[in-house]
């Protein structure tokens, strides 16, 4: 009977390591997904902030287009 104790003792303390490894992995794991999560909303923010940022900018090129247009059109009514 004392001959069975050490091994399975041994194997009970490897198989706790091991799950306290794995364990202590995903904690990390888990961590670094929260990280890339927040990073990549970051990202989603600055990418909608520059995307509404060319539309203003579009829209104002647009504008001044269509002022140009008319500056024209009294140039050559002037002529």
């Amino acid at each position: 009977m004392d001959d069975v104790i050490i091994p399975v003792a041994f194997f009970l303390i490897l198989a706790g390591a091991v799950v306290a490894v794995a364990y202590f992995q995903s904690q990390r794991n888990r961590e670094r997904d929260r990280q890339y999560a927040q990073a990549m909303q970051e990202y989603r923010e600055a990418v909608e902030r520059a995307r509404s940022e060319q539309e203003a900018t579009r829209l104002q090129l647009m504008e001044l287009g269509h002022r140009l247009q008319t500056v024209e059109g009294l140039l050559r009514s002037v002529d």
